[in-house]
């Protein structure tokens, strides 16, 4: 019996299922595509709620008042920031999308373990980096609301979960290119 292609690229992003031969490992190794995809999309999501709800502005008023900046100042610092926020929002998304866009071209023709290395350590970093300063109370906390919170958080470890399948495919396809 055939098995259709979903089914084989689900089987490709199961970490707990090992590839079982190249075109497996092949398979796994491109599904990193699909983990940078949802987290692309996903990582947008709370920027543009940050960026569009007013808590940016309401956390750069406290940083100001923090710095015991005069009313001059905050007045000139908050202008530059109406100009610039708009090229903010739009080249971090533009350098998010290239950014990412590169890294699934590149892990689709080559299968490297690198890419899944390093989007996994970045992972750990930035939950050992955000748990890290909120214990310290040395990061802004933006309260995001709850339906942020139920994609970002569930689609997060969909990818993690992505990336580990990957590396998984990646690492067979090195062991087996290496042999004779």
């Amino acid at each position: 019996m055939k098995r259709s292609t979903i089914d084989l690229w689900l089987r490709a992003m199961n970490p707990f299922v090992l590839p079982r031969g190249m075109a497996e490992a092949q398979r796994a190794a491109r599904s990193m595509v699909i983990g940078l995809g949802i987290a692309l999309v996903v990582g947008l999501i709370p920027t543009w709620w940050i960026f569009s709800s007013g808590w940016f502005e309401t956390a750069m008023s406290a940083e100001y008042a923090r710095m015991n900046l005069s009313s001059q100042e905050v007045a000139m610092q908050q202008e530059v920031m109406k100009v610039v926020w708009p090229y903010m929002i739009g080249f971090g998304a533009i350098f998010s999308v290239v950014l990412y866009g590169a890294l699934a071209v590149v892990q689709w023709k080559l299968m490297t373990r690198v890419i899944p290395i390093i989007m996994l350590a970045m992972i750990v970093y930035s939950l050992v980096a955000n748990a890290g300063m909120r214990l310290l109370g040395t990061m802004p906390s933006p309260d995001l609301p709850l339906w942020i919170l139920a994609i970002t958080w569930p689609t997060s470890v969909v990818s993690a979960v992505i990336y580990v399948a990957s590396l998984q495919g990646a690492m067979l396809l090195h062991r087996l290119k290496r042999e004779p």
